[in-house]
């Protein structure tokens, strides 16, 4: 009777204990993923810009931060491992020209509406000085803007009129990301020719675009290759 009394105590000691040492050893569920700062933090020292969007999801069982961030020259998506912290997948896109003139027209408007009054008299020394060169001009001798639209003219539209290489198409892109080109082609895309191509690092799929005229970077698609 006494054996078997202290065998279920000692069996309930033994439960006891595992519980508490499960208990100890399970991260609690919370603490385990990076926190919205944390995450935050974590990409401003990688990717300059304004944090536009910031968001916790699920993706395929997985909890991570779905992140946008715009730049003055590049905007990123990214998608960051929760716990772990890892980036799962980048997309890069430059900032184009519409964009940039329209942060630029914003602050120009501010700067206007600051400085009106200065905006006015300049105006009125440059009309004075205009009126000044014009009667100096009108005499004789070649007029000035003929001369730069005869030059204008004359200037072929290379952008328009030559694709660059596939050697130098490959050569920008392996600058933005190391690694074998697995996949290459000239493509159309909405009435404009593109350079597209996979690029396999070490631990990644690159998905590159170039414009095949300018040889700017239009998008870059980075994926984790264990995915």
């Amino acid at each position: 009777m006494k054996n078997k009394r202290f065998f279920i105590t000692l069996t309930s000691l033994l439960v006891v204990g595992i519980v508490l040492a499960i208990l100890q050893f399970t991260p609690d569920s919370a603490s385990a993923y990076l926190s919205r700062q944390e995450a935050e933090d974590k990409v401003k020292t990688q990717f300059p810009g304004e944090i536009v969007e910031l968001e916790l999801e699920e993706d395929d069982n997985r909890k991570v931060y779905e992140i946008e961030i715009r730049g003055t020259e590049m905007h990123y998506d990214l998608k960051l491992d929760a716990e772990t912290g890892k980036i799962l997948k980048l997309e890069e896109k430059p900032v184009t020209p519409s964009e940039s003139s329209v942060t630029t027209e914003k602050n120009s408007e501010n700067t206007n509406e600051d400085n009106k009054d200065d905006s006015d008299t300049k105006a009125d020394s440059t009309d004075k000085n205009n009126t000044t060169s014009e009667q100096s001009t009108s005499g004789g001798g070649n007029n000035p803007d003929d001369q730069k639209d005869s030059q204008d003219d004359s200037q072929p539209d290379n952008k328009t009129e030559t694709l660059i290489s596939a050697e130098k198409a490959k050569s920008i892109a392996l600058e933005q990301h190391n690694g074998t080109i697995t996949d290459f082609e000239l493509d159309e895309d909405d009435g404009r020719m593109l350079y597209e191509m996979e690029i396999h690092t070490a631990t990644n799929e690159v998905d590159i675009e170039i414009d095949a005229y300018t040889g700017s970077v239009i998008s870059i698609s980075v994926d984790d290759l264990d995915d």
